[in-house]
């Protein structure tokens, strides 16, 4: 009787470590693909024009761009979603903007805002004469995607974010 128990936690333990190490394996595969998808959309936004969208509160991608994304994510088979933060703007797998689960988060982020108010604190003392017109249109975007630690039979456990920047667009 004592060597059949003992079997048995032995064998509850070799599951235990098998699960274990599919778990870290499955994370290890979503995690590189992730990694590989954001690399690919920061390097078609980075190939693509700006948006026509101008506005201060967002420079979002133009409609070819989000339909390459689009197109990458649908060839290489990235299905995961997540919520995006507030401030993002999240798109599905069919390139369209979402409130709900998005496949992928953007926010533009515009530079020349930055330099605008520096220029100004700086000429304060020296009243010169700082306009927005000085400075060319300069954006880059942060890009979020999703991966998640799921485990076969027991599915998504844990979902985690992967952050990127593409380097400063001028338009």
């Amino acid at each position: 009787m004592r060597e059949a128990i003992g079997g048995i936690s032995i064998f509850q333990i070799v599951i235990f470590f098998i699960l274990l190490f599919t778990g870290v394996m499955c994370l290890t595969i979503n995690h590189s693909k992730a990694f590989g998808v954001k690399d690919e959309i920061i390097t078609i936004i980075e190939n693509e024009p700006l948006g026509s969208n101008k506005s201060a509160a967002s420079l979002g991608l133009s409609e070819s761009t989000t339909q390459k994304i689009a197109e990458h994510l649908k060839d290489d088979g990235y299905r995961i979603t997540g919520r995006c933060p507030e401030g993002y703007d999240g798109y599905n797998r069919n390139g369209d903007l979402t409130n709900g689960d998005a496949a992928y988060c953007i926010r533009a982020n515009k530079v020349e805002d930055k330099f605008y108010k520096d220029a100004r604190e700086k000429c304060k003392n020296n009243k010169c004469e700082v306009t927005t017109g000085d400075f060319p249109t300069m954006v880059y975007y942060d890009v979020i995607l999703f991966f998640q630690l799921d485990i076969p039979f027991i599915k998504e456990i844990f979902n985690f974010s992967l952050y990127g920047s593409t380097k400063t667009l001028f338009g």
